[in-house]
């Protein structure tokens, strides 16, 4: 094992010897600090099963202003001693256990990276344990690397990132930011309307794509059609889902404690109408954020285009242009 970046970057790191400790593997190793490279210079790191200490030493190498290291094994503390020599970055090496550790951990931590043994179910506890204490930053992550298996959260807690490497699964555990929705159409959805679907989840933990039904307009696709639309879209999505809104957005948004929808306008037509729901809505209590969505694209486009039997791939998310040909020719 080598350190893969940073100021130590090529230092040989000590494995471990039998099967007893499983160190993170290099593809692994580098997603989880490609996802959180521009938040390690200055943070804390908490390496909670540290095993050979590969991970809190890759953190110091790329700039943790202070890592602590702990496991319950004795071989697994002497193994991450050594290889810590020669760094002299702020740093510290407990023999305890994941409860220990947490219940003595001071202050906030900006990365929990937790690597139990597989068949643990830990997890939970450590992130009540987290949540009671308060010990996550705003912004941080509790890094869990696993073998696919389902857990529960503690309220206030959620799947901000997961990517999965085989059988190998990290999930990013974050405090819970709320839940937005984007209330539209959808006939159909669109690459335009994944591009402000990302831009809510900069600030929002979880969306839903809510297909807003109006029996005063006509549309080319059924309901049904839409949601399977709209699901194809976003199947990649850990926290988005689709649902469908039979009466005002504003009335499923108090039921479903949502206080903020978004809205993207292509033009100063669209803006105008946006402006004048926005503020309906917010007579209701229900706030708008409007966005600036991509000109060149919108589900009227779309409908357009089917007409003249012309390409649409590009307009759509994944798998979503076959299932709307498809949908569009039987209409025929």
């Amino acid at each position: 094992m080598r350190v893969i970046s940073g100021k130590y970057r090529g230092k040989r790191l000590n494995s471990p010897i039998g099967n007893d400790v499983r160190p993170t593997g290099d593809k692994v190793k580098e997603s989880i600090f490609n996802v959180i490279q521009f938040d390690v210079v200055g943070s804390r790191f908490l390496d909670l099963f540290c095993g050979s200490g590969s991970m809190g030493i890759e953190a110091i190498s790329r700039g943790a202003s202070y890592t602590l290291f702990a496991d319950v094994s004795k071989s697994s503390i002497s193994l991450t001693q050594d290889n810590l020599k020669g760094i002299a970055e702020k740093h510290r090496v407990v023999n305890r256990d994941w409860r220990d550790t947490l219940f003595t951990a001071d202050g906030k931590w900006d990365f929990i990276f937790v690597d139990p043994p597989y068949k643990s179910d830990y997890i939970e506890g450590i992130c009540q344990i987290v949540k009671e204490k308060d010990l996550l930053a705003d912004g941080g992550f509790i890094i869990y690397e696993h073998s696919d298996k389902e857990y529960t959260l503690p309220s206030g807690m959620c799947i901000a990132k997961r990517k999965r490497f085989g059988i190998v699964t990290v999930d990013y555990i974050a405090k819970s930011r709320g839940k937005t929705a984007l209330a539209g159409s959808y006939d159909p959805i669109t690459k335009g309307h994944l591009d402000v679907l990302d831009r809510a989840l900069d600030t929002y933990d979880e969306a839903v794509i809510l297909l807003a039904c109006n029996p005063d307009k006509s549309y080319l696709f059924s309901l049904e059609e839409r949601v399977e639309f709209a699901k194809l879209a976003v199947k990649d999505y850990l926290n988005v889902t689709v649902d469908v809104c039979d009466g005002y957005v504003y009335e499923y948004c108090k039921n479903n404690n949502i206080n903020t929808v978004y809205r993207g306008y292509r033009n100063l037509s669209d803006l105008k109408y946006e402006e004048d729901m926005a503020k309906f809505n917010e007579e209701h209590g229900l706030h708008t954020q409007l966005v600036e969505g991509i000109r060149e694209i919108s589900s009227s486009l779309i409908r357009e285009k089917l007409k003249t039997s012309e390409d649409i791939k590009k307009y759509l998310p994944d798998g979503v242009a076959r299932a709307v040909v498809k949908a569009y020719k039987e209409k025929l």
